[in-house]
């Protein structure tokens, strides 16, 4: 029996993702009262209908083909599982809903990205788990890449106002390195444990051969880490994804009429900072990314009024991280139950 012929359930949530849930709601309802309070509600609404429409749809394809090219990716990464092609329609569905069940459940879309590609595809979820991982390590290294390019040109005060910067990219750093390296040797590592004298005493046998059934799944799924041949393109597609998401921005940018107080290596060090808001456990970045692209903006533009870069942050924040994502989801969703039938 191959790994990819053993589908088990992945294991339910318990009490204690509740609870996380729950503080990340709470700190979301924070950052959005600090965020929103003692703001003129009118001149927000009228920054908000001042916005160009070309650049805003330009945000829309730019989302899209972004989710597209993770999808894409991540086909590469899942192909040792299954030994063929998986479906780029079928991952594309995965990632989408992921993202749209972010928007109401802290880090539940990774459940749900998880269950629909074993249900679509027939892979076992303890070998798909690994190649999550790796997707989000490589979205982290990229983040400390642009961290470490956004040190050399962030101005002074701005640093000075984030003393946690520093240490905490080189913290993400080392982690991710860390991880990349361990991560394609888990699955050893967990049948060597299970072969241990003392284990094999104390543990029931058909639970060490379950097991030792998920960690030879566990291996599979981090074959892609094992294989150089298809780094360059990993890499590629890597850059590809998060220069889209840079492109929102300076898009975005355009929108909201900014572009004479905010330059290219501005809107770079806003990208960045905005992206590190979304390590924040909150509902798919409500409230963190609120507050850290307006102060962010406001810190590399000072003429910038508040309302305005309150506006250009929710606005962003509505359409590619709401919109886009549960409306394409929503699309998707239909067009696969009329394709059944």
């Amino acid at each position: 029996m191959t790994a990819s012929e053993i589908s088990p359930e992945p294991p339910k949530a318990g009490k204690s993702n509740l609870v996380k849930q729950l503080i990340g709601a709470a700190i979301a309802i924070l950052l959005l009262y600090l965020a929103f309070k003692n703001v003129d509600g009118q001149k927000l609404w009228q920054y908000s209908k001042e916005v160009s429409p070309v650049p805003v749809l330009m945000v829309v394809v730019i989302s899209i083909i972004s989710h597209l090219l993770r999808a894409y990716r991540w086909t590469f990464l899942l192909k040792p599982l299954a030994q063929r092609r998986i479906g780029l329609f079928n991952a594309f569905y995965a990632v989408i809903l992921g993202y749209a069940v972010n928007v109401a459940i802290p880090r539940g879309g990774e459940v749900a990205r998880l269950l629909s590609i074993c249900k679509e595809e027939k892979l076992p979820w303890a070998g798909v788990l690994p190649t999550m991982l790796i997707d989000r390590m490589l979205d982290v290294a990229l983040l400390v890449f642009l961290l470490g390019s956004c040190l050399l040109v962030l101005p002074k005060d701005l640093l000075g106002s984030m003393p946690a910067l520093i240490p905490s990219g080189i913290a993400l750093l080392i982690a991710t390195i860390i991880g990349l390296i361990l991560l394609p040797q888990a699955g050893t590592i967990l049948k060597k444990i299970i072969g241990w004298s003392f284990v094999q005493s104390k543990v029931p046998k058909h639970l060490t051969g379950r097991l030792d059934e998920i960690a030879g799944q566990f291996d599979t799924g981090t074959q892609a880490l094992k294989n150089p041949v298809i780094y360059p393109l990993i890499a590629l597609l890597s850059f590809l994804i998060w220069f889209c998401y840079g492109l929102n921005f300076y898009f975005m940018i355009q929108a909201f009429h900014l572009s004479a107080a905010v330059d290219a290596v501005k809107c770079l060090i806003v990208f960045t900072i905005g992206s590190a808001s979304m390590l924040v456990p909150t509902p798919g970045g409500v409230g963190s990314f609120h507050v850290l692209i307006t102060q962010t903006l406001m810190a590399v533009a000072p003429s910038i009024p508040y309302e305005q870069a309150l506006a250009f942050a929710t606005y962003l924040h509505i359409l590619s991280l709401v919109l886009i994502s549960c409306v394409t989801a929503l699309v998707l969703f239909i067009y696969k139950k009329a394709f059944k039938k």
